[in-house]
């Protein structure tokens, strides 16, 4: 009898370790997390523009407060002159803005679209002109609070709104309705967040204030007549596609928030935790603050090594801005969160095939043994 009480003890041990082998091998992060670590995503690039006729003192400043003002931001500054710098790959966008006269300056985002910034103005010194338009291109009031809320909350839904009072409300009813959902899912996840999703509306008034914001997701504050909804989490970061009127619906709202708060380890395309962020300024301040809400700094050599590991095991195509891909037809569009979301439940079935399969072969060993051991015993 105390051998097959011992037997039984084993049996119990290895089915101990197979309902175990999940909490030992999950991801110490969830893609949230993850999303706070910066490995050297894209940035945007300022490109400030003379030439030389440009005055000294003029170049001298463009330098000067450019790189003061944009040094801890997602903006790489490069100041080039035009008549010594002819091969410099930013002179394309000299070529399709038509720009004539200097000092001048453009902004690209990491996708490649650029942007005008104006820095000269008539009667108004240079350098004042200069600080107004890169305090534009970092502070909106729209962007501050985004900013503010993924780093207190699960993260940031942006709903625009368009031309069409009644749209703008069953829009802003479907976004509650994903946000409800996924607060409570929340206890399911494998990590706890404190805080659940947000809604932030954008009205057709502060598009002038906010033309940096919808200009980095792809629109032009001008033209922007229907309603569109993106999601933020993380370092501010854009993840999934940019929503567009019946795009904003239940399913694609749901699945692009789930990614937000599932493991690092699951089975999902994490390449999406490098998606673009806004452009901003990232301080010591703000870095605190999220070191603190997350009990580790994301910006710890040792966590950033951990992380590009994780990151490693995804693909490796950038996806920020909406990702372009053709279907059977050749016909062009945008990857939709529910087409991720498929894809990603493949996986982890597939994964979940695997450790059942596992599980089933220990215990057909384990009764082996019981049998052979209980035969010899006879």
């Amino acid at each position: 009898m105390g051998k097959f009480r011992y037997i039984r003890l084993i049996i119990l041990i290895f089915l101990w370790i197979c309902f175990q082998s999940h909490p030992v091998f999950a991801c110490r992060y969830n893609v949230r997390e993850t999303g706070f670590v910066d490995l050297g995503t894209k940035p945007y690039y300022f490109y400030g523009y003379v030439n030389n006729d440009t005055p000294e003192e003029i170049t001298s400043s463009f330098e000067q407060i450019s790189h003061a003002n944009l040094f801890d931001c997602n903006i790489r500054v490069e100041i080039i002159n035009t008549d010594l710098q002819k091969d410099h790959p930013a002179m394309k966008y000299i070529s399709s803005w038509q720009i004539q006269s200097f000092p001048a300056a453009i902004l690209v985002s990491p996708d490649g679209q650029s942007l005008i910034v104006p820095v000269k103005k008539n009667n108004v010194p240079f350098e004042k002109t200069l600080q107004s338009a890169i305090d534009n291109i970092l502070f909106s009031p729209i962007r501050e609070e985004i900013i503010r809320k993924v780093i207190e909350t699960y993260g940031v839904i942006l709903l625009i709104d368009g031309e069409n009072a009644q749209e703008n409300k069953k829009y802003e009813e479907t976004v509650l309705y994903a946000i409800e959902n996924i607060k409570n899912q929340m206890k399911m996840m494998p990590k706890s967040i404190a805080h659940p999703p947000v809604l932030i509306k954008m009205d057709p008034e502060s598009f002038s204030r906010e033309k940096i914001l919808l200009w980095s997701l792809g629109l032009d504050a001008d033209d922007t007549k229907n309603p569109y909804a993106a999601v933020f989490y993380g370092r501010a970061r854009w993840i999934g596609p940019l929503m567009k009127a019946e795009e904003i619906n239940k399913t694609n709202l749901i699945n692009i928030l789930s990614i937000i708060g599932a493991d690092c380890e699951c089975g999902l395309d994490i390449s999406w935790v490098l998606g673009t962020m806004l452009p901003m300024r990232w301080d010591q301040k703000r870095q605190a603050k999220v070191a603190k809400s997350l009990e580790f700094d994301p910006e710890n050599p040792v966590i950033k090594m951990e992380v590009s590991r994780i990151l490693k095991k995804g693909s490796s195509f950038y996806p920020g801005v909406p990702v372009v891909y053709q279907d059977s037809l050749g016909k062009s569009g945008s990857l939709s969160g529910s087409y991720v979301i498929d894809e990603n439940k493949s996986r982890l079935h597939v994964l979940l095939y695997i450790t059942g399969g596992l599980v089933v072969i220990t215990i057909i060993t384990v009764l082996f043994i019981f049998i052979k051991a209980k035969r010899k015993n006879l």
